[in-house]
């Protein structure tokens, strides 16, 4: 049976709040929790490194290989654990740790809704695309010159673009950002829901959110942009303090094999990221499991911010 959704709105900032609050109740469950997974992912971490060093040894890709599922394994542990601690109050496990029905569900759950967000990032790119190279073509045959004949690639079309064309493509990019934060606000609460009914929920957990999409995207942004520039001010404090940065790898593009600062730097942070989940999969835990109750009047043992 689905869940029948509230005519309630979703609070946005207590249910920003709910999500930090469950941390701050169960950080020592989720430090304990995480363990498996930040030792596996630390040592992924190291031999990333090994591996840059040692191209096409084939021990070392095999080891990377199976650190790489053992992670995801944590991870998926770590998750359903945390889960289960704010939808259900169940703390059962070794700290809430299991290897069983959740774990699975959640993997195949997570795989769900990362192919429909990775399906409209395509088509949203696409589209993105094929309208930034309208505008270059415009704005090249403007200043008298034809793409075709000169054989001018996008990337060198960019150049004569105007404050005006930025513009307009800054806007199309923005509205298909939008895209994909209302998707991934509908499709959230698909985690919860399959935790709290046993059961796989991805499209049928859809009318959870149906009028709250943007209150939804609203707390999502709300938990995540001020927890994301903590962390990255961290690892900057970090860095200073080292003289180098561990996790920059720098990232060849091209026939040329030239190394892409922004590239590298965003894959950097995202290392990073993933070091810290200790703390950001119990905050959105908390913040899934609050939203999930609100949408559903589902109350749960010891929730002082139902």
């Amino acid at each position: 049976m689905n869940p029948t959704p509230t005519a309630t709105p979703v609070p946005i900032l207590r249910s920003t709040l709910a999500g930090y609050a469950f941390l701050i109740s169960h950080w020592q469950r989720a430090l304990v929790a995480a363990a498996p997974y930040t030792l596996a992912y630390i040592a992924q971490l190291v031999l990333m490194q090994a591996l840059g060093d040692a191209t096409g040894n084939p021990a070392l890709s095999m080891g990377f290989f199976l650190l790489s599922l053992v992670t995801v394994v944590a991870s998926l542990a770590l998750s359903a654990a945390c889960l289960r601690m704010a939808v259900l109050g169940d703390y059962s496990g070794w700290h809430g740790l299991k290897a069983g029905a959740d774990e699975g569900r959640i993997f195949i759950v997570g795989l769900l809704v990362s192919a429909l967000t990775l399906l409209v990032f395509i088509m949203a790119f696409m589209f993105w695309a094929v309208v930034l190279g309208s505008i270059a073509a415009g704005a090249m045959s403007r200043a008298g010159i034809d793409p075709e004949a000169e054989g001018l690639e996008l990337a060198d079309a960019m150049a004569y673009l105007g404050t005006a064309d930025w513009a307009v493509a800054g806007v199309v990019g923005l509205a298909a950002a939008a895209l994909l934060i209302w998707l991934s606000a509908r499709l959230v609460l698909a985690l919860p829901a399959t935790i709290a009914n046993r059961k796989i929920m991805v499209l049928s957990a859809w009318s959870l959110s149906n009028g709250n999409a943007l209150r939804i995207a609203a707390a999502l942004l709300l938990t995540s942009l001020p927890l994301l520039a903590l962390e990255a001010g961290l690892y900057e404090l970090i860095c200073a303090m080292l003289g180098s940065r561990p996790l920059y790898v720098p990232v060849p593009v091209g026939a040329d094999q030239i190394n892409a600062p922004a590239l590298a730097a965003a894959e950097e942070y995202l290392r990073w990221n993933g070091l810290m989940a200790f703390i950001n999969i119990p905050v959105f835990s908390g913040l899934y499991a609050y939203i999930y109750r609100n949408r559903t009047a589902t109350p749960v043992a010891g929730d002082a911010l139902a």
